[in-house]
């Protein structure tokens, strides 16, 4: 893992490209996806980051479509496994809602954020003196009923791998 920080940090401070080097690195601590420690998960933590690569000088809203894709995201944020009521209660006979985490993370921290704002940054108050929320916890659980029903696909096999059950 040392070796792989050492080129990435020689590209990042003397490759080509620099805006766009140092605009994935600052989009990648804004949408933050931890990066897996498991042998053979290498390929997704790269995938990652070529997703910041490419969106660096793009549009934010198609960065965060595609990172919100991402089974890293999904494992992370635990979209990955939720299910809608519906199939919580056709399956095991419970009313389980859908969980909550990621559709609150995107709404809180990488769009629109906890408070409604002048465009001077202060928080907008209502006629009482409160601040104004943006989202509740209806539109929480709303916005979770999007983020149901990811599975992880089979893993793709490399070259290398060729032969081996993984790699078929």
């Amino acid at each position: 893992i040392l070796i792989k920080q050492n080129v990435w940090m020689k590209i990042a401070l003397k490759g080509n490209g620099q805006l766009r080097q140092r605009m994935s690195w600052a989009l990648s601590q804004i949408i933050n996806v931890t990066p897996t420690i498991f042998p053979g998960e290498n390929e997704c933590n790269m995938y990652l980051y070529d997703l910041y690569m490419k969106n660096a000088l793009g549009n934010y809203k198609d960065l965060l479509r595609e990172i919100s894709y991402n089974p890293k995201m999904g494992e992370m944020m635990t979209t990955l496994g939720s299910h809608s009521v519906r199939y919580q209660y056709d399956m095991n006979r419970k009313t389980l809602w859908p969980d909550e985490n990621y559709a609150r993370e995107i709404m809180q921290l990488y769009t629109i954020g906890l408070h409604k704002l002048h465009r001077n940054g202060l928080p907008k108050l209502d006629r009482h003196g409160a601040v104004i929320h943006t989202y509740d916890t209806k539109k929480i659980l709303l916005f979770a009923k999007v983020w149901t029903g990811f599975l992880r696909g089979p893993r793709r096999g490399n070259y290398k791998d060729k032969g081996t059950v993984t790699g078929s």
